[in-house]
């Protein structure tokens, strides 16, 4: 027997007249929001387990007050359809995307281990090349991804026999506008009540993908990067006091006590070990240069003085009140060199070993070495590891690289070289136009080839062109590209890797599959294995560069500079904690995943010079620079010459580890989930030591806002000019 309608919604119903139409309204305004309300908190929560776990009381009642408020908004909408096949047929349309939006999260966050930003969506034809990884991800969410689909499977099942999503008589709208008025005003309070640094009107102000999504939502999260998208930004700068790192009173300095441990000498076999004074590092084996520091002649109070743009005058004021980075006995150590950059896709230094990996072993051991190297992940996977790699800088969002097309970037290696006359080219084995590397590359200074613009045509010494596997062999692509510039000296030749690219199993990862028989005798799981495996193809293209200079007798004129762009996201987190030999609960949120190797080598080095200070891929830029002698202005690079004086630290942002950026160095490490971790044998006054952790977070939202400018204004051409 069918339901009446008065048993399918629990309003008792009058027979006739008007009191029975406001019953109605009102029944259909309660069925509406009872419907969307849970529906949209439902996607909300859920896909929140399924990325980054769970969260802070004050993030889910933030969450659960937009979801109301989003309920209201979309029942309020609704309201306005007069047809009522049409309300049914736009509420369910409205249901099925907003899920789909939520799906497409969870399954892009087990890819990258990020969610995606709304001004990367041009890019989303560019994922058919990893088509592998999407439908792999997409397999192991399919159980998520049916569970997200639960509120719009029940309004399909009861698509007919449900009588809500009437049209609402305009008197009883102003119910859904008092709800919708309401649940985003104690929102509002909420959040500008929590003015501090980092907190939540922080965050809302100033949104970005991952942590304004765990703290109001996904719904949120996307109306914030839509509106930023529409006026024309992907992202804004954070606010915050300015600090200048000068202006820091340090709590450790000169407190009795006070010892890093150790006085390494740094020449020891194992240089992971070393535990020597931060920042030491061996003598040089050079006479002593003239002192001085780096520094361009740029005249800022002309630049003040002749500047309207605000934002651009206070940015003139900052980067001329910064210290610059003086000169040192290694300043021009490289000079003359020809260099060879690699971007090394998902490598870890765990890979390096004296028998399977004797080529980086080597490199890794007898050059500079930087024992305490970590891998932020600055929030678009690849793209933003290797724009801070190639420029020095750092960005929140994959966009960086096509926004770095169409801006003055005079510190990147490839037009620093060029304008000294050197052959300057980058290579990357698969589509060319991926992350816009046509665009951006160029601009840096170089002449690109990737796949689909000449690289697949080049052919080796013996006549060979690249096989198509995937991942693509970067042996080969070595073989390829050598005779390119090896008789064209002085050369910089950039590499970014593809090699070691996820997923990391036998069936589906070629270079895993070839070289699966190295890696049997290993005490790990398959997939790590299988990792490790793919990894030995970056071995064989570093030997084989290193064999094809020897054998041209240039070897020892040329610098080899390796840096990952991530570490290995795509290993399952047990795999990283057996990789790691770290605990898996909450592995992401470990600083110590993040610890990887930064190789700078060159055969003519006698010694390796061990420098212990906490570094990052900002500081890449500045360090090679003066290795070289190039002419640049410390003063406006975020990162540090890690062989001058000035005391380094780590910008680190990693996924789990709450909603703000952290910070390492010498002293001790900050994240939001453990507070302050001071370093092994320092101490200082509780009360200056908070003084401090607020000084240093805010010198880290100083220094985003700050470099997060100099893509976005297009800063250096201010400064330089075309």
């Amino acid at each position: 027997m069918p339901l009446n309608r008065q048993q399918t919604t629990g309003f008792p119903l009058p027979r006739e007249g008007a009191e029975r139409r406001r019953v109605l309204a009102r029944r259909d305004i309660a069925v509406s929001m009872i419907f969307f309300t849970p529906a949209i908190f439902w996607l909300e929560i859920l896909t929140r387990l399924f990325t980054f776990g769970g969260m802070r009381p004050i993030q889910f009642f933030y969450i659960l007050l937009f979801t109301v408020s989003w309920g209201a908004l979309f029942s309020f909408g609704l309201s306005f359809i007069t047809n009522k096949k049409a309300r049914k047929i736009t509420a369910a349309v409205l249901l099925g995307v907003i899920t789909v939006i939520f799906s497409a999260q969870t399954v892009y966050y087990e890819v990258f281990k990020t969610y995606f930003s709304w001004d990367s969506v041009g890019m989303a034809g560019q994922l058919t090349d990893f088509w592998r990884e999407a439908l792999t991800a997409i397999g192991k969410c399919i159980p998520r991804i049916l569970l997200l689909f639960v509120p719009f499977a029940l309004l399909l099942l009861f698509f007919r026999k449900f009588s809500h999503f009437k049209r609402v008589p305009g008197k009883q709208k102003a119910l859904l506008v008092l709800a919708v008025f309401l649940s985003f005003s104690l929102n509002a309070v909420m959040i500008y009540a929590d003015k501090s640094e980092g907190g939540a009107l922080f965050l809302y102000d100033y949104p970005t993908i991952n942590e304004s999504s765990m703290n109001f939502g996904i719904m949120t999260s996307t109306r914030l990067g839509l509106q930023l998208l529409m006026r024309g930004d992907s992202t804004v700068e954070p606010g915050g006091d300015i600090v200048n790192p000068d202006d820091i009173d340090n709590p450790f300095l000169d407190l009795p006590g006070n010892n890093p441990g150790g006085t390494g000498t740094g020449t020891g076999d194992d240089p992971g070990t070393e535990t020597g004074d931060p920042g030491d590092v061996t003598e040089p084996p050079l006479p002593p240069v003239p002192l001085g520091d780096n520094v361009m002649d740029i005249d800022f109070e002309k630049l003040i003085a002749e500047e309207t743009d605000k934002t651009i005058k206070d940015m003139h004021q900052y980067f001329s009140s910064l210290k610059p980075t003086a000169k040192n006995a290694y300043t021009g150590f490289f000079k003359g060199k020809n260099l060879i950059f690699m971007t090394l896709e998902g490598f870890s230094g765990k890979v390096i070993d004296p028998e399977l990996t004797p080529t980086l072993y080597k490199m890794s051991t007898e050059g500079f070495v930087f024992p305490n190297f970590y891998n932020s992940c600055w929030g678009g996977s690849t793209a933003t590891g290797e724009y801070a790699n190639m420029t020095g800088l750092f960005y929140n969002s994959a966009s960086c690289l096509k926004k770095s097309a169409s801006i003055s970037l005079p510190f990147a290696l490839g037009n620093q070289f060029s304008k000294l006359g050197y052959t300057t080219l980058a290579y990357h084995a698969n589509t060319y136009t991926y992350y816009s590397r046509n665009l951006s590359h160029p601009n840096m200074g170089y002449t690109y080839l990737g796949r689909g613009n000449g690289i697949e045509n080049l052919t080796d010494r013996s006549g060979n062109v690249m096989t198509k596997s995937w991942p693509f062999s970067d042996l080969q692509l070595a073989d390829v590209t050598i005779d390119q510039y090896i008789n064209k000296t002085p050369f910089h030749v950039y590499y970014m890797t593809i090699s070691g690219h996820c997923n990391y199993n036998w069936g589906g990862n070629a270079m895993s599959k070839l070289h699966r028989a190295e890696v049997q005798h290993l005490d790990y799981s398959e997939e790590v294995k299988a990792y490790i495996a793919c990894q030995l193809e970056v071995e064989l293209m570093v030997k084989q560069l290193v064999d094809y200079l020897d054998e041209a007798g240039i070897l020892e004129d040329t610098v080899f500079v390796m840096e990952a762009d991530h570490y290995p996201y795509g290993l399952s987190h047990e795999s990283l904690a057996e990789l790691y030999g770290l605990p898996v609960d909450n592995i992401e949120a470990n600083y110590d995943l993040y610890r990887n190797s930064l190789i700078i080598w060159s055969a003519c080095m006698k010694e390796p010079v061990v420098v212990d200070a906490p570094c990052s891929a900002i500081d890449i830029i500045p360090t090679v620079s003066n290795l070289f002698g190039l002419e640049y202005d410390s003063r406006l690079l975020p990162g540090t010459d890690l062989l001058s004086d000035t005391d380094p630290f780590v910008i680190i942002n990693c996924n789990g580890a709450g909603p703000y950026w952290g910070w390492i160095n010498r002293y001790g490490s900050y994240s939001t989930k453990t507070g302050f971790v001071p370093a092994e044998g320092y101490t200082a006054d509780a009360t200056a030591l908070k003084s401090y952790v607020k000084s240093m977070t805010n010198l880290v939202t100083t220094k985003k806002k700050y470099t997060f400018q100099i893509l976005t204004n297009d800063y250096y051409r201010y400064v330089f000019g075309e």
